[in-house]
């Protein structure tokens, strides 16, 4: 496995420069300690042309900003200079996407090490899977920020949890250093973002009790989490759902203690009318991580017999909802609608 020379500046693949991933390039870069490469898609030709404009709680306002370079596509890695990290923010939607086949061009074995800035529980196997010679990062993010056409609304600091999947195939030491290695140059600005932890899937136990409830219900019920709570939603679905999740973490050998309900309950003040990503996801017709933030965790609920009567139906409700989505955007070739008359 390959060590990284202390002074030498980390090359850095970013895919899925949306409001996560361009706040992921923008701290990197100010750190100095990186020249990262942006992938980006129906926004590539407004940034080559004016860069972003960018209005950020943690950096203050940039105009015409960019990354060391912004491509439209996966480019390949390069046998000269390999990417030292290749960073996943892009949503993981696996009825449509492949992440180990997206991000297989650029991943150098032995060398390049993956972080996944995405949602979800145990997103991580399929990926180390995949690339068994690579070490995995995996981090739950909390920022709030919001990308349009190359404007950038960063509203809530970015900060979030960081730690190694362990690979059962590397060694510890090479794992941890690579993850010291990494948060350093992340919090290079003097901005501590990334928050070294031991264990990581703890961290992603916690998320899921929000994203697994709140997102979901949100997302279903087109209310934001405010207006749930207000129409009685929290001691009918939210809390109760919670209780669920926690369940299911227990059983996998996480104990989230148990105030975590209030915790997360109140993680989000009733005065703030927050509307989380997975509504507004199907705000704009886009298909939405059903799978990796509820369907995982209650795989992990089945294995482990563990009875989830609200989160099983949050799940049905929502994989409807994902099919309409789905076949809005023509993954899936549903018939044509036969008009009543016809059975008359």
């Amino acid at each position: 496995m390959s060590h990284l020379p202390r002074k030498q500046k980390r090359e850095i693949l970013v895919i899925g420069a949306g409001g996560v991933g361009t706040m992921a390039c923008v701290a990197l870069e100010r750190s100095g300690m990186a020249r990262v490469t942006a992938v980006l898609r129906s926004n590539y030709e407004k940034v080559v042309r004016d860069g972003f404009e960018i209005d950020s709680v943690d950096h203050g306002k940039l105009s015409g900003w960019r990354p060391s370079h912004v491509v439209n596509k996966i480019p390949d890695a390069s046998l000269q200079r390999p990417f030292d990290y290749v960073i996943v923010t892009m949503k993981n939607i696996p009825e449509i996407t492949n992440i180990a086949e997206i991000i297989a061009p650029s991943v150098t074995p032995n060398h390049t090490t993956i972080v996944l800035l995405q949602n979800g529980i145990y997103t991580e196997p399929p990926i180390i899977d995949a690339f068994p010679t690579n070490a995995v990062l995996s981090g739950p993010s909390y920022i709030g920020a919001h990308e349009r056409n190359g404007h950038v609304i960063h509203d809530d600091p970015d900060r979030y949890h960081l730690g190694v999947f362990h690979n059962t195939q590397l060694d510890r030491k090479y794992e941890q250093s690579r993850l010291e290695d990494f948060a350093s140059v992340y919090n290079g600005n003097n901005i501590e973002h990334a928050m070294v932890v031991q264990d990581i899937v703890h961290y992603r136990w916690r998320k899921a009790l929000w994203n697994g409830i709140y997102n979901t219900m949100c997302a279903i019920t087109q209310l934001d989490n405010a207006a749930i709570r207000r129409s009685g939603g929290e001691h009918s679905l939210i809390r109760p759902g919670m209780a669920e999740m926690a369940a299911i973490a227990k059983a996998d050998g996480y104990d989230l203690g148990e105030n975590i309900v209030d915790e997360m309950v109140d993680a989000t003040p009733i005065e703030l009318s927050f509307r989380p990503s997975m509504l507004v996801d199907v705000d704009k017709g886009n298909p939405v991580e059903v799978e990796v933030i509820l369907g995982n965790a209650l795989r992990v609920a089945r294995r482990e017999g563990v009875q989830t009567p609200i989160l099983d139906n949050t799940y049905r409700f929502l994989k409807l909802i994902q099919n309409r989505l789905l076949t809005a955007r023509g993954y899936i070739d549903e018939p044509k609608e036969i008009p009543t008359a016809d059975f008359i």
